[in-house]
């Protein structure tokens, strides 16, 4: 029964993530398919931006300014990939072993709450513990929200990707009353949470970057290490590669897998209250941004590694910062910058694909 679960869950869609993890037989062809799905995407949304009467090569060379151009442009860029990096990097652990979650939203939103919530109307801590504190709610939250879909999948085989969309919605709906009704703050007029005070992250003097940068940039080589050094990156490993040898030799894959989605939630969670405490500083029902989203994306172009997760998620924040400064000039869709993110999954994968095709 368990190992009929397991093939199971092993067939599900992931012919193309399968391709990612066994990567291309060149370390050429590991920088190359990603590298020409950015630029693929860059054409055809420079092509769209032809249409409607854009220069393209005017509009990115003000993308490139927007970021390198400025100290402002290099901040927003490290900013905007704190939470990328961290939810892609547990998205990443999860596609390794074939748990195909696409809950980090709801994880994402739910760490974020429930730790705004202990720190603002939780018992009053020095300001240390109370940040610590308030990590650590956060991070349990995100575990335990991606421990819903978990058990569900134990208990009733339900499927991974749809327990965990539908979670979303539900955290979504959480975030909309709690800022309204729950932690409301009492003194304001607009739907919002009370201020984190001394829960605030610190930042760099003069800039906004704050310090859970920093934390993002360690988690990289710690997870690096996590997954090539420990039995449970072991344990990752082989359930991406073949759950039914897990299953003979351990006998308890489904406690791997557990494992997997609650570190992914973990990272999740942490992810949510790094942003409230080091950029928003109170939630408010703009808080769903769909960073949760963009960090699958990330994981992708990334190849599911540490290091790819890093130079993905810096790569598409510096676009989104790019094209918000060239949007002042140019009169640019707003979505530009969501489009050519899609064209480069689409690339990417097509490129997957064909890299495969073309050596048999």
């Amino acid at each position: 029964m368990t190992v009929t679960r397991d093939r199971e869950v092993a067939s599900a869609p992931d012919t193309v993530l399968a391709r990612i993890l066994r990567g291309p037989d060149t370390r050429l062809g590991v920088v190359a398919v990603p590298v020409v799905a950015v630029l693929g995407a860059l054409v055809v949304g420079g092509a769209l931006m032809a249409v409607e009467g854009v220069a393209p090569l005017s509009a990115y060379g003000e993308v490139v300014l927007g970021v390198f151009g400025r100290t402002r442009g290099l901040v927003d860029t490290a900013v905007i990939a704190t939470p990328l990096i961290l939810l892609a990097l547990g998205i990443a652990v999860a596609y390794r072993a074939r748990v195909f979650t696409i809950g980090a939203e709801g994880q994402y939103i739910a760490g974020a709450l429930a730790g705004t919530a202990w720190v603002t109307v939780g018992p009053p801590l020095p300001g240390f513990l109370l940040l610590v504190s308030g990590l650590a709610v956060a991070v349990l939250t995100g575990a335990a929200w991606a421990g819903i879909t978990a058990w569900m999948l134990a208990r009733f085989g339900a499927s991974v990707v749809i327990t965990s969309l539908l979670l979303n919605y539900v955290a979504a709906a959480g975030l909309a009353w709690a800022v309204r009704v729950g932690i409301r703050d009492p003194g304001s007029f607009t739907p919002q949470s009370r201020p984190m005070g001394a829960a605030a992250l610190p930042d760099i003097p003069g800039t906004a970057i704050h310090l859970g940068f920093f934390l993002a940039l360690l988690a990289v080589p710690a997870l690096a290490a996590v997954l090539r050094r420990t039995r449970f990156g072991f344990r990752v490993e082989v359930l991406g590669a073949n759950p039914e040898v897990l299953a003979v030799n351990e006998a308890r894959p489904a406690r791997t897998r557990l494992a997997v989605l609650a570190l992914a939630g973990s990272f999740a969670g942490l992810a949510g209250f790094v942003e409230v405490a080091g950029v928003t500083e109170r939630m408010t029902p703009a808080f769903a941004t769909g960073y949760g989203f963009t960090a699958i994306i990330v994981a992708l172009l990334g190849r599911l590694r540490p290091l790819g997760v890093l130079v993905a998620a810096l790569l598409l924040a510096g676009l989104t910062v790019g094209f918000d400064e060239a949007e002042r000039v140019f009169i640019i869709p707003s979505a530009t910058v969501g489009v050519i993110q899609a064209l480069i999954v689409v690339f990417f994968v097509a490129g997957e694909a064909l890299s495969r095709r073309g050596r048999r």
